[in-house]
């Protein structure tokens, strides 16, 4: 699976949920459950990820699941991962506009600590000074 197609799709959904993207998000959201619907709802197809959706907007969980099974069907179905492809573009533009998306996703381990943010000025630093800094 693609890593960064998948830190990208949870950043997207997760900016959604969040509501970092702020109303225009609702269409997103609404443009995202309707690509699940046409490529997850074809006869024959397993429903899950469209409950997925729905459980990931009213629960914010399952969020990492569901951008799992949305890269994992880009990477077997060339149009949906066009689909996909231009609505993280749109998400993205929504994102911009309202500030950062700051994602930690995936097999990602911190070990101290992490600062997440957007335009940083000045020095940043954890604990005691170094010696001899005044």
């Amino acid at each position: 699976m693609d890593e960064t197609a998948l830190a990208l799709v949870t950043a997207a959904i997760t900016s959604l949920i969040t509501g970092a993207t702020g109303e225009a998000g609702k269409g997103a959201w609404t443009s995202l459950v309707a690509m699940v619907k046409k490529t997850f709802g074809k006869k024959g197809e397993q429903e899950p990820p469209l409950e997925l959706v729905e459980a990931v907007k009213v629960e914010d969980r399952d969020v990492i699941e569901l951008s799992e099974i949305l890269v994992e069907r880009a990477g077997q179905d060339a149009e949906f991962a066009s689909e996909l492809s231009a609505w993280l573009k749109d998400v993205k533009v929504l994102a911009k506009s309202d500030g950062p998306t700051n994602v930690v996703a995936g097999n990602a381990r911190i070990t101290g600590p992490l600062i997440q943010g957007r335009d940083f000025s000045g020095p940043i630093s954890f604990g005691a000074p170094p010696p001899g800094a005044s």
